[in-house]
């Protein structure tokens, strides 16, 4: 009887290192995943604020809202709202 308890502790003990293996593996493939995605936003969120600044100088510098729109891809309510803004 003490074998066949020992060997259900063994196997168990091997299942409980297997199963935490994999978790850990996963909670680090979640967190690669949530870096790639935030440096992602963080470059989308990069360009849409230099558009951004540079529908500001354009603005500055007498450029129509289309042109503007047309050159930094931005919506003319955004270019609009950067002129009310400036």
């Amino acid at each position: 009887m003490s074998t066949k308890y020992s060997l259900t502790r063994e196997i168990n003990t091997k299942v409980d290192t297997i199963v935490k293996s994999i978790m850990e593996e996963a909670k680090n493939e979640g967190k690669r995943e949530g870096k790639r995605e935030g440096k992602r936003e963080g470059k989308l969120e990069g360009k849409l604020e230099a558009y951004k600044e540079m529908a500001i100088r354009l603005l500055k510098q007498g450029y129509d809202i289309a042109a503007i729109a047309n050159i930094t891809g931005l919506s003319r309510t955004e270019i609009e709202s950067l002129r009310n803004g400036c």
